[in-house]
């Protein structure tokens, strides 16, 4: 899961989503930060959702129904990641990306 907020104090279920990466091998959380101080104690990842943090965490395209990816955020997110979320046609970084509307879930 790439979990993308703000600020550390924006993370919504914080505590209970690392508790079930913590349990469950098959699960993995990565929080992405964009707008965190650079003068905090935050050691995680920072910026936004990229094809880099998008490659080293998702099964790659070719997968095929192996591979389901749900984007729920806010409007400028699915613009970057995926298009609106009333469109079916997959457009943003994940078409760019080869990932296909059916491998996309927008919620």
């Amino acid at each position: 899961m790439l979990y993308g907020s703000k600020v550390a104090s924006d993370i919504l279920g914080k505590e209970l989503v690392d508790s079930w990466a913590s349990e469950n091998p098959r699960f993995k959380v990565v929080h992405v930060l964009s707008d965190e101080p650079a003068d905090s104690e935050w050691q995680g990842a920072r910026g936004f959702i990229n094809a880099d943090l998008i490659t080293s965490n998702f099964a790659d395209p070719s997968a095929g129904d192996d591979v389901m990816i749900f984007v729920c955020g806010p409007p400028p997110m699915y613009n970057a990641l995926c298009g609106p979320r009333d469109q079916k046609e997959l457009t943003g970084l994940l078409g760019e990306m080869k990932y296909t509307a059916e491998q996309v879930y927008k919620f």
